[in-house]
């Protein structure tokens, strides 16, 4: 698909704005935001030390709140940024231009209260990053990559000269989360950060091709592979990862060499998924003096296993006798392996194409199902001190506990 046809067909109504925008920028940035103020005021004094980047901030709220104190306060933020910035053009009621700095950079202030509530953080990104290809197919913005963060992140210095594979569809930042001054708190949320980066090495481990960490607020995207697939899904959580997993089944995704971006640590109910929502459950579990898990080491193992035999099965009718584990193979047969491997074989013309139909069948929703499953099944989550004393039988829990120091201690 063309960024002509996502445009005309898929694309939110908000890219009518492009044509009556005025200005010309090298980057672009998308920020969704709802009840952020503390943080928003912290990230725009940041991007305000650029030059010519314009910044698309979509202040928003989901119908379930409106009339809520979050959304008030989020209203009141957008008067704020209005009577604090100078003004350069209002394009309508709910569109205006300011200026950001006396360096030509400029936020776009798009005010969309009362959004889906099953879609608003997905529908907020997807509005901003739709409007933003159609400046850059205008010619407004000069860079084909989409910066996406959050208002909650912290900018490294280095955040815009970092330089993507041209060829990949989306490059992710390395991150880190901020210290949270609650000893507690902070407990939690670096055994969460473990568990993200334990699921990640895991997956490089077995060799599966969605091995990278889906988090909106680290992602630079490729204008023409995220029209490809027809941009953010409209979902309340989780669009960041299945935006990914379209993704990655047209071209890599590569990690950038910069410094880390600094996430939140605050815990939050505000949002379904992410940090907040894990902090709060990590923290509850301490209370009641349960141990916070991690999947077990031989998911991975028989993850790895069933990758490696997918080349062999290009003319294998009966995949099921090659697999010895008995949990492996309901998994597999509950999945609809059998009906996915008889489409890969009789549409594939060659061996690369039997592969890329079974890697795009067997994607990154599926490979966290079967982990999902394999647990399930029995092989029970561990404790850290349990990860702990298999690091050296398994390399991956070495790297992942080697992100962040003090693990090893505990």
């Amino acid at each position: 698909m063309s960024m002509q046809q996502y445009l005309q067909h898929y694309a939110e109504n908000d890219i009518a704005l492009s044509e009556h925008l005025q200005g010309n920028w090298q980057q672009v940035i998308c920020i969704p935001a709802f009840d952020e103020d503390q943080y928003l005021t912290n990230l725009l004094e940041r991007l305000s030390q650029q030059e010519t980047l314009l910044v698309i901030l979509v202040l928003n709220s989901p119908d379930s709140k409106t009339d809520s104190a979050a959304e008030q306060a989020t209203k009141e933020y957008a008067t704020r940024l209005r009577n604090t910035l100078q003004p350069v053009q209002t394009i309508d009621d709910r569109s205006s231009l300011l200026q950001l700095n006396a360096h030509s950079s400029h936020i776009l202030l798009l005010e969309r209260y009362g959004l889906p509530a099953s879609a608003a953080v997905g529908l907020a990104r997807k509005i901003a990053c739709d409007l933003a290809c159609c400046l850059i197919a205008d010619k407004k913005v000069s860079s084909q990559w989409i910066h996406s963060t959050d208002a909650d992140v912290s900018l490294p210095a280095d955040y815009f000269a970092a330089q993507p594979d041209a060829t990949a569809a989306a490059a992710i930042y390395s991150f880190e989360h901020e210290d949270n001054p609650d000893p507690e708190l902070n407990r939690s949320l670096r055994r969460y950060e473990l568990g993200l980066h334990y699921y990640v090495c895991g997956l490089q481990w077995a060799g599966s091709p969605y091995a990278f960490h889906t988090i909106g607020s680290t992602l630079l995207l490729n204008t023409k592979y995220y029209a490809l697939v027809r941009g953010f899904p409209k979902r309340a959580g989780g669009e960041d990862f299945y935006l990914l997993n379209k993704l990655a089944k047209t071209a890599a995704i590569s990690l950038l060499d910069s410094a880390p971006l600094i996430l939140s640590g605050r815990s939050s109910a505000r949002a379904p998924f992410g940090t907040g929502q894990a902090v709060n459950k990590i923290s509850r579990l301490s209370v009641k003096h349960e141990e916070y898990t991690y999947y077990h080491p031989q998911c991975f193992v028989l993850l790895k296993q069933w990758l490696q035999l997918i080349p062999a099965l290009e003319n294998q009718q009966d995949y099921e006798k090659l697999i010895a584990d008995k949990s492996l193979r309901n998994c597999l047969r509950n999945m609809g392996t059998a009906k996915a491997l008889l489409h890969a074989q009789t549409h594939s013309k060659n061996s690369a194409g039997f592969l890329r139909h079974m890697h795009n069948w067997f994607d990154a929703f599926r490979t966290l199902k079967l982990i999902h499953c394999l647990r399930d099944a029995g092989l029970n989550s561990v404790s850290l001190q349990e990860l702990q004393s298999q690091q050296d039988e398994f390399g991956f829990i070495r790297s992942a506990l080697s992100r962040r120091s003090g693990f090893n201690r505990e």
